[in-house]
């Protein structure tokens, strides 16, 4: 027996107790605008530097220092990509 998509209306407002402790506030009214800066370019080059070290490490066979060395070669092609991004956004 299928349902009659007509015969009620889902409630889909929040609840009151939920508006009364969550007012709506944006988070551009208190500062973050969604950018974190140098954060992210710094976080990558640590990850590569760990996942090449990692690559030290004795594996059994070299698949393991395959893909640590293209995870890193990976993550060094996007953050080449987003410093060249970030240096050009100016020009648009």
């Amino acid at each position: 027996m299928a349902l009659n998509p007509h015969s009620e209306q889902p409630d889909l407002t929040l609840p009151d107790d939920y508006k009364a402790d969550h007012p709506t506030e944006h988070p551009e009214d208190w500062g973050w605008h969604g950018e974190w800066g140098r954060a992210t370019a710094v976080a990558g080059w640590v990850v590569v530097v760990l996942l090449l070290l990692l690559m030290t490490t004795t594996h059994y066979n070299l698949q393991g220092t395959l893909f640590l060395g293209l995870t890193a070669g990976g993550i060094v092609v996007g953050e080449v990509y987003l410093r060249r991004q970030r240096r050009n956004a100016w020009r648009k």
